[in-house]
């Protein structure tokens, strides 16, 4: 069971998400056990100056917290909601915030469409262990609507992530409508793969070279992600050039072998 101490502080996080300052949170939190107070009573109380009290108060309206008896001016008193509106409000503005989450996500392909890097600076990003690198795999899938290429080795990668991670992620890919193109060294792996292109909406071409591929290389939008399944490390570069570099790397690559 928690203390008074946490539940203090519980409350005084939750005012704070809902976008109080400290001293409006800390207003309210003391004028809980107050109860119906006149301004006189409560500038007492809360040794505070008047005009200082009235724009703290006025804050606390503005978020729907506080409000006054309906008597006349002098004879008003001063109350503020119980923490079950706190609950209420925080609850309605995390809905928003989930809502604007989808909404934004939903668009995120359409975004980096219209974004134009030019000559901004070069993105890089170092993504080490699996719980990061496995972020990176899924957000691929948010950030892009159109096809997808990679290229390096089935058995590598799905040593690394698991079978189970990677029929997530084509299930999540295909109810999308995303189309990837895979070149990969041969395997049994690559074979599995291979064997369901059609219901997965994959194009499966399995490059044969004497050179052992181990790291993996993935185009989308306007980025390229490096994998290195052994260490575990992903990096992810942003930068339009480079991307339109290896798109036409893999392009030829792509178009010289035909199995």
């Amino acid at each position: 069971m928690i203390n008074k101490t946490e539940v203090k502080q519980n409350l005084y996080s939750s005012l704070k998400e809902l976008g109080l300052t400290e001293i409006e949170s800390n207003f309210y939190i003391t004028s809980l056990s107050l109860g119906p107070v006149t301004i006189s009573e409560l500038a007492k109380h809360l040794n505070m100056s008047r005009p200082n009290l009235y724009k703290v108060i006025a804050g606390l309206e503005r978020h729907g917290l506080a409000k006054f008896s309906e008597r006349k001016k002098y004879k008003r008193t001063f109350v503020v909601e119980s923490p079950t509106v706190v609950l209420e409000r925080l609850r309605k503005k995390r809905e928003s915030v989930t809502q604007l989450d989808q909404t934004l996500v939903g668009a995120m392909p359409d975004l980096l469409a219209l974004y134009r890097q030019g000559a901004s600076d070069t993105k890089i990003k170092v993504f080490e262990g699996e719980e990061q690198w496995m972020k990176l795999f899924f957000d691929v899938l948010d950030e892009t609507n159109e096809t997808i290429s990679f290229f390096g080795a089935a058995d590598a990668f799905i040593d690394m992530i698991s079978w189970e991670t990677e029929n997530r992620w084509i299930k999540k890919r295909v109810k999308k409508g995303i189309h990837i193109n895979v070149l990969i060294t041969p395997s049994s792996d690559a074979e599995t793969l291979k064997s369901k292109d059609e219901e997965e909406m994959r194009t499966t071409r399995i490059y044969r070279s004497e050179i052992p591929v181990v790291p993996g290389i993935m185009l989308y939008a306007n980025k390229v992600i490096i994998w290195q399944p052994k260490a575990p490390l992903a990096v992810l570069i942003e930068d339009q050039y480079i991307v339109q570099m290896l798109k036409s790397v893999f392009g030829v690559l792509w178009g010289n072998v035909r199995n």
